[in-house]
């Protein structure tokens, strides 16, 4: 169960919860990069540039905790976790496949067919339609405006102890995902069974130019698995869902048709999606106690802040 902190128990350094997880992250994975130098092309480049993400995490954490919320403080409570998640992301294609070269893409190919009996990509096949393929293109832009909204939502209401725990919690479970990709690294069905579609997804202007969009932004990176876009729009939804219900509602289908979306437009395997959905309520339930632990605020019942 996941208990939101009621709005009288204000965090002391609200960026201190988020910097210390980010900093430990980036601590790992600049241990990685240590640990497999031998196999990282510039690994010296990328040890430095994670050394320059912890200072900056740590010195933005000090700087948060010497002023009031507002002002300064308020830009770095908005823009340290979203910097941290990209240059994360981002260094990670720099990372992943020398620290773990064995794709499995063909281990998780084989798991979607063994369980569905083919690969639910091309099951779906039959059903593309320009429109259909639009919108789930347009649900699955929904990755990134669900969790800015509920989270910008939140802090200009002045809910700012929920905004922290949410914060941290999105934080948290894209930490958890980035790890998935360490561990079992995939491209995802577009590239490995790209031979074994028979049917174009017939995307027009729109979703075209979204696609483009998304292969410039995230690139062929290594991040199949867990779906991540899946993982990280459910632990929105269960925040959501414990403190603004109407959100929670008006932010669900987009949800569902984001889901859909993973597999229909051939960016997941159906295991990475059901991967992330059942990786979302441990990652929420891990960062509520880590977030408690760091801020030193106990976990507690409120009265839960519904519209």
């Amino acid at each position: 169960r996941i208990n939101i902190m009621p709005e009288s128990i204000p965090s002391r350094n609200p960026l201190r919860p988020v910097v210390a997880l980010s900093a430990g992250f980036l601590f790992f994975l600049s241990a990685l990069t240590l640990l497999f130098h031998r196999d990282i092309p510039d690994w010296q480049v990328l040890f430095l540039r994670y050394a320059g993400a912890i200072a900056a995490a740590l010195l933005c954490g000090f700087i948060a905790g010497g002023f009031p919320r507002g002002g300064a403080s308020r830009m770095l409570e908005i823009i340290l976790p979203v910097f941290i998640i990209l240059f994360s992301f981002d260094s990670m294609s720099g990372l992943t496949h020398f620290v773990n070269p064995h794709a499995a893409d063909g281990a998780l190919a084989s798991l979607d067919t063994s369980i569905f009996g083919e690969a639910p990509g091309i099951m779906l096949q039959p059903f593309i339609r320009p429109w259909l393929t639009t919108i789930l293109q347009l649900c699955y832009t929904s990755y990134y405006a669900i969790p800015i909204a509920f989270c910008l939502m939140l802090y200009f209401q002045g809910r700012r102890a929920e905004f922290d725990r949410t914060v941290f919690g999105i934080v948290m479970a894209f930490f958890l995902s980035y790890i998935g990709y360490l561990l079992v690294p995939a491209l995802g069905p577009r590239f490995y069974l790209k031979d074994a579609f028979t049917a174009d997804l017939m995307r027009g202007p729109v979703a075209s130019a979204i696609d483009a969009a998304l292969n410039i932004l995230e690139g062929e990176n290594w991040d199949a698995f867990p779906s991540g876009h899946t993982m990280i729009v459910l632990v929105v939804l269960i925040y959501a869902w414990r403190i603004d219900r109407r959100f929670f509602r008006g932010a669900l289908p987009f949800a569902a048709g984001l889901i859909l979306s993973t597999v229909y437009l051939r960016y997941h395997y159906a295991v990475d999606v059901i991967a992330g959905m059942a990786l979302a309520p441990v990652s929420a339930v891990i960062s509520e106690r880590l977030f408690c632990r760091l801020s030193g605020n106990k976990p507690q019942d409120a009265e839960h802040h519904r519209a």
